[in-house]
């Protein structure tokens, strides 16, 4: 529901709004017992607060926020988890455990269910940890260009624990209900904002936040503040090299360079008749990469990627899954915000100026050359295999020849796994020249 009510390029006007009240309008829990899970919680520490608001500034399925005054004269906000939730989502998980052991099974479900339930169920734990929360919370702030006007959250580590978290107070509007008010040149520069952070905190920290959406997301006065932290999680550094040459492949409608990246990152791996895979996964990049900009939904893509999955017999591998949960919430914020340009390009000037600042050109080019590489390599493995096949008898010296080349790629090849990282766009150079040579004798 909460992923839908950021569709308004989807949904009916008036079914996004009614679905826009889970976000942070749910009824709150009873005050008292709120009030007493604080107490419980902070102890002496609550001595710090000069003023707590029995009435909830805003209400989730999870916590609900409340406004305070803490003694030094700073308003914070107080996130505090509703009193037995851990025991209703355990006792829910059993619920969905016990259902989907009842299932009849088949192939019908583009990733499987009982994984899914697993990831879930680790996933909403973390979510429980305030304290995680304050963590992520604290380095998704670092580092954030300031002429982007992105403000996260400052916590009070001393009025925190696991099931309570104080943070800086924002009085700002909800971005659905800020947007009427805003310029067309503040949205433009503020949707710019939102997508440059995304990229910038995933391709520098690895670090995905999964709910973008509108109760997150509030205009204080020039500003956008992000909120929720708890569902964040962390890619690592292989995995944000993969990914950065898949956002490269599908911006440049490369399809060759899409397949590649899904194939290094899992995708492909382990079919049984990986040609005809090939062929399948082309035609179905061929048929979304070629149509007209503004026309492409790379989240929907990648959707429809993940529910072609069981027909092909593959399975989606959890890095992808988060970024495209994380994705197709940020097209639907984006889309609101800002829904004169397509996610496409926003994405793409966006990438452009975050590799720039992280300096990631140089290193994005190095995995371009190891992608041409790796094919170049077993086009000609191919071709040389077929060679000697057919022509063993006939041209042993152009045979040994071949043989020549596909020794030398392999060796310059696996330069770049065992050379430092400073040396690597020499030795690109340098592989590039021998490959001249190679090829052409």
């Amino acid at each position: 529901g909460q992923m839908l009510s950021c569709h308004y390029d989807i949904l009916p006007p008036i079914i996004a709004e009614a679905l826009s009240h889970l976000l942070d309008e749910l009824p709150p829990s009873p005050t008292d017992k709120v009030l007493n899970l604080v107490n419980k919680e902070l102890g002496t520490s609550m001595n710090e607060v000069t003023f707590w608001d029995p009435n909830p500034v805003g209400a989730a399925s999870l916590a609900q926020v409340h406004k305070c005054t803490l003694k030094n004269g700073h308003v914070a906000a107080m996130k505090i988890l509703r009193p037995g939730v851990e025991q209703l989502i355990d006792e829910d998980i059993k619920i969905m455990r016990f259902l989907i052991k009842r299932l009849p099974k088949t192939q019908a479900f583009p990733i499987d269910l009982k994984d899914t339930l697993d990831e879930f169920s680790t996933n909403i734990i973390k979510e429980l940890d305030l304290l995680r929360e304050l963590a992520c919370m604290r380095k998704y702030g670092e580092g954030l260009p300031p002429e982007w006007e992105v403000k996260v959250p400052k916590g009070y580590p001393e009025l925190c624990t696991k099931n309570v978290l104080t943070m800086s107070f924002h009085s700002g509007i909800r971005l659905d209900k800020a947007v009427q008010g805003l310029s067309r040149f503040r949205r433009r520069h503020m949707a710019l904002s939102l997508t440059k952070t995304y990229l910038f905190k995933f391709l520098k920290d690895g670090m995905v936040h999964s709910d973008p959406h509108f109760g997150n997301i509030l205009i204080d006065e020039n500003s956008l503040v992000l909120l929720d932290y708890g569902a964040t999680c962390f890619l690592s550094e292989k995995i944000r090299r993969k990914s950065m040459l898949l956002f490269w492949g599908l911006l440049r409608r490369d399809v060759s360079l899409v397949y590649s990246s899904l194939a290094s990152l899992g995708v492909i791996q382990g079919h049984v008749d990986p040609l005809a895979l090939e062929n399948e996964i082309y035609d179905f990049l061929e048929d979304y990469l070629h149509r007209p900009l503004g026309q492409l939904s790379l989240p929907d893509m990648l959707k429809d990627l993940i529910s072609q999955s069981p027909i092909w017999g593959i399975k989606i591998p959890k890095p992808l899954l988060y970024q495209v949960k994380a994705l197709s919430m940020l097209e639907g914020t984006l889309h609101t915000l800002y829904p004169e340009i397509g996610f496409e390009e926003l994405l793409d000037e966006s990438f452009q100026e975050v590799t720039s600042i992280l300096n990631l050109k140089p290193l994005l080019l190095m995995e371009l050359g190891k992608e041409k590489i790796k094919r170049a390599f077993l086009d000609i493995s191919s071709t040389t295999s077929a060679a000697v096949s057919s022509q063993r008898t006939e041209n042993v010296s152009h045979g040994t020849t071949r043989l020549f080349s596909v020794l030398s790629l392999l060796i310059f090849g696996v330069g770049f796994i065992i050379l430092p990282q400073s040396t690597h766009l020499y030795w690109l150079a340098l592989w590039l020249f021998a490959s001249a040579f190679t090829i052409r004798r």
